[in-house]
C-alpha cells in the first residue's frame, strides 16, 4: 500500500526495491537497475464486486498502522496501537480506534467517495465522532471497548503488550486528559483527496473548542507485471 498526503511525494524501500511515487505514477527500481512503472488499481465500493472496499481498507489499516505517514502529519501521535474496529457511540460507529503510549487517540475513517458533498459528509461525521468521545471518560472508553472487542479489555494492558509504557497511572491520566480536552488526531483515509475540499475549512472552524489535529491521507493500490500487490 502507498499512502500519498496531500501534495507531498514519498518514497521508501520495499524488499530491496526502491519505490519512487511522483503525482500518480510509482516506479519499481529493482537492485539491478531494472524500472517497472506500476499499474494502479482503483479503489471501489462494494458494489462494484471490487475486493477493494472500504472494509479492505480498514482492515489493513488495523492491522499494520504503520503504513499510515502519522509521523508527517503530528509527531505526538506516533507508534499508535490498534485498540478496535467498529466502535459505536451516539454519534454513530467509527471505523478505526488507535492509542498511543503516551495516552493519545487516533480515529481513522476508511472512506470511498466519488462526490466533494461525500468528502463534505465523512469529515463532519469524524468530527462529531471526535465531539461525543470528548465527552467520555477513561472508565467510559474501556466499557465501550469491551463491549465491542467482546470481553474485558483493559486499555492500559493492549497497550502496554504492543509497546513500552512509563506507567500505568500515567497512562490514565494522559488519556483522561486527551478524552477532555479532545485531544485527538482525526484521520480520514481514502482515494481521490484533493478534489472538493473548499468547504472543509467551514466544518473545521466549528469545533474549536477540540484541540485535534485533522489529516486527509490518499491511499492507493499499485501492482507490477506478475500482478504482485505493492502494500
Amino acid at each position: 500500500m502507498v499512502l500519498r498526503f496531500l501534495n507531498s511525494l514519498r518514497y521508501f524501500t520495499n524488499n530491496c526495491s526502491l519505490l519512487l511515487m511522483k503525482n500518480t505514477k510509482l516506479l519499481k527500481i529493482e537492485s539491478n537497475g531494472a524500472i517497472e512503472v506500476l499499474d494502479r488499481i482503483p479503489l471501489k465500493k462494494e458494489a462494484t464486486g471490487s475486493s477493494y472496499n472500504e472494509a479492505y481498507i480498514e482492515k489493513l489499516i488495523f492491522d499494520h498502522p504503520e503504513i499510515l505517514p502519522i509521523g508527517e502529519i503530528d509527531t505526538a501521535y506516533i507508534n499508535p496501537v490498534p485498540i478496535c474496529t467498529q466502535l459505536g457511540t451516539k454519534a454513530g460507529t467509527l471505523d478505526i480506534l488507535l492509542l498511543t503510549p503516551a495516552g493519545r487517540i487516533v480515529i481513522i475513517e476508511a472512506k470511498l467517495w466519488r462526490n466533494p458533498e461525500a468528502k463534505r459528509t465523512v469529515v463532519a461525521q469524524i468530527l462529531d465522532y471526535a465531539a461525543e468521545l470528548s465527552r467520555w471518560t477513561y472508565e467510559d472508553l474501556e466499557r465501550e471497548v469491551s463491549r465491542r472487542r467482546g470481553s474485558k479489555t483493559s486499555l492500559f494492558k493492549l497497550v502496554s503488550d504492543n509497546s513500552e509504557l512509563l506507567d500505568e497511572a500515567d497512562f490514565f491520566d494522559e488519556l483522561s486528559r486527551s478524552l477532555r480536552l479532545g485531544r485527538f488526531l482525526l484521520l480520514v483515509c481514502g482515494d481521490g483527496i484533493r478534489e472538493g475540499l473548499g468547504n472543509i475549512s467551514e466544518l473545521l472552524e466549528n469545533y474549536t473548542t477540540l484541540d485535534f489535529t485533522f489529516g486527509l491521507v490518499e491511499l492507493a493500490i499499485y501492482a507490477d507485471r506478475a500482478l504482485s500487490l505493492i502494500h
